[in-house]
């Protein structure tokens, strides 16, 4: 990947921006501070950057600074060069000493982090601890390098430090999710095709499933036009039961005729020998 020429810091560009958050904080303003007894500039000899080896598009980048065993120190000023095109500064994330004032700004690839004292807060002495968070928004292998460390004493003195530390971040794009696959539409069971009942004519025939036979041969379901019996009747067989019923009718008075002929024919033939 073809990085950017990191961008120089000018110093007194950038300690007039320091002076004015010093007024703005309600600091000691450095012109007051000149005019104070003269005393030895802050110390510090190097400084370390930290921040996590690889992310991925859209984390927060934490990025901590410290500067060990330094002494009177009343404001800093630290400049580090990141790349505009896969990093921006978080609004309001700079942090620094506690009793102070903190502020951070982005221009182009330089970010520059500010901090003072506040009203009668002592200067710094120690290891002093600073950080200030970026958001990754670009795939990229992103130096961050600790180009100006500017610190202020007291009574106005200044000691600079330049490049004196830099790590590296490697940005990578978000993973692509792999498709779900889209399950289809339910299948619709089909009915099994019901059979027809058919039924079989005569006196002695029933109902079945299928073709029926009986008395009268089987019966074409879908041709039979019998009515269906009233609501409680007997199973209805499908035939027409007029012709047997008068069949048997006729045979029962032939019957009885019979009987009554013979019983005349007897009577006849008793009143012939009584005479």
């Amino acid at each position: 990947m073809q990085h950017r020429t990191r961008l120089r810091s000018r110093p007194t560009t950038r300690l007039t921006t320091l002076r004015t958050a010093l007024v703005t904080a309600g600091g000691v303003g450095l012109a007051v501070l000149a005019a104070s007894p003269a005393a030895a500039a802050p110390i510090a000899t190097t400084a370390t950057i930290t921040a996590p080896a690889s992310v991925t598009v859209g984390d927060t980048v934490d990025v901590a600074l410290t500067l060990p065993d330094t002494t009177d120190v009343f404001a800093y000023q630290i400049e580090i060069a990141a790349d505009a095109d896969a990093v921006e500064v978080v609004d309001g994330s700079a942090t620094g000493p506690d009793g102070g004032f903190d502020s951070v700004e982005q221009d182009g690839d330089t970010v520059t982090l500010l901090h003072t004292r506040l009203g009668t807060s002592p200067a710094v002495s120690g290891d002093l601890a600073a950080s200030v968070e970026l958001t990754a928004t670009s795939p990229a292998t992103v130096d961050l390098a600790v180009t100006s460390v500017t610190l202020v004493a007291t009574d106005g003195s200044t000691t600079t430090l330049t490049d004196p530390a830099s790590t590296t971040v490697t940005i990578a794009a978000v993973p692509t999710p792999s498709p779900t696959p889209t399950a289809g539409p339910p299948s619709t069971p089909t009915a099994a095709p019901t059979a027809t009942p058919s039924t079989v004519p005569g006196g002695t025939g029933g109902t079945g499933t299928g073709t029926g036979t009986g008395a009268g041969g089987s019966v074409d379901p879908v041709t039979d036009t019998s009515a269906a019996p009233a609501g409680g009747a007997l199973a209805w067989t499908g035939a027409d039961l007029a012709p047997w019923v008068a069949a048997s009718v006729a045979l029962l008075l032939a019957g009885a005729g019979l009987v009554v002929a013979r019983r005349r024919a007897s009577r006849a033939a008793g009143a012939e020998d009584a005479r």
